[in-house]
């Protein structure tokens, strides 16, 4: 028994313990048939699953607020086909999410809920509405709640040169190489973020060599053909069995590692 225990162990058949799994909810924690993305019940189930951060999008309104919501719109879960840009708080504080009844929240809200109990990944959403002000805005808010420091910035390249520095921002591989070619102190700066298919273990050997947390992602937008929950547990497999630790994904595919 001790002698096929080790022979496993050397194949690389054995997984590392669940405890050092740092679990991370893409849109805003566990969505399902009770709770919205970026819901706060999709938050608080997945503090209660005892996950470690979640992933929550964000992007300003017409009248300036900071929303977190995904999509651009609010058709998917709102039945609201304007824009999250063309609508004022007036309007977005009066929609109500199927399921769980539950209105947007703006950013203040959310960090007040993360505040002491789970981090905060934060994808800031690609358009022309963003200024400084928001970033700024961002900052004091992350920092009144103690959650700047354990923040990921994760897209945004504005966001990203805002708070490279004052937290960790995510790169691919080649701004990584980039990065370490400019002898930056990557460790201290960086997290290596992209798609889980694509992460190689090359690329988890240059983030143990450097010190920079790799972090693929799980997300059923990956998967649009075919089964997206055997292939998704085919790739939390082989990473998990390369030894990557920390892991942004949909909760669906949480049954696999929690």
């Amino acid at each position: 028994m001790i002698h096929r225990l080790v022979v496993l162990i050397a194949a690389g058949s054995l997984l590392a313990p669940a405890a050092e799994i740092r679990l991370i909810a893409h849109r805003g924690g566990v969505v399902d048939s009770q709770f919205a993305e970026n819901s706060p019940g999709a938050i608080e189930e997945a503090i209660r699953r005892g996950y470690w951060m979640i992933e929550v999008d964000i992007q300003p309104s017409r009248d300036g607020r900071l929303i977190v919501h995904h999509d651009e719109n609010f058709l998917r879960f709102y039945r609201e086909p304007a824009r999250v840009a063309e609508l004022g708080w007036d309007r977005i504080v009066r929609l109500r999410a199927q399921p769980g009844g539950s209105r947007p929240l703006q950013f203040y809200e959310l960090a007040a809920l993360a505040c002491g109990r789970i981090r905060l990944m934060l994808d800031l959403k690609p358009g022309s509405g963003w200024t400084r002000a928001h970033f700024e805005h961002m900052e004091n808010v992350l920092r009144e709640n103690e959650l700047l420091e354990s923040a990921i910035f994760i897209s945004n390249d504005e966001a990203r040169q805002y708070f490279k520095g004052k937290t960790r921002v995510s790169l691919n591989r080649a701004q990584l190489q980039d990065a370490l070619r400019r002898n930056e102190p990557v460790s201290q700066l960086y997290v290596l973020f992209f798609h889980g298919r694509d992460f190689s273990p090359e690329d988890v050997e240059l983030c143990r060599r450097t010190g920079v947390p790799a972090i693929p992602s799980i997300n059923i937008f990956h998967y649009p053909q075919g089964d997206h929950m055997a292939q998704a547990r085919h790739d939390i497999e082989r990473l998990r069995k390369l030894g990557v630790t920390h892991l942004q994904i949909d909760s669906v595919y949480d049954r696999w590692l929690r």
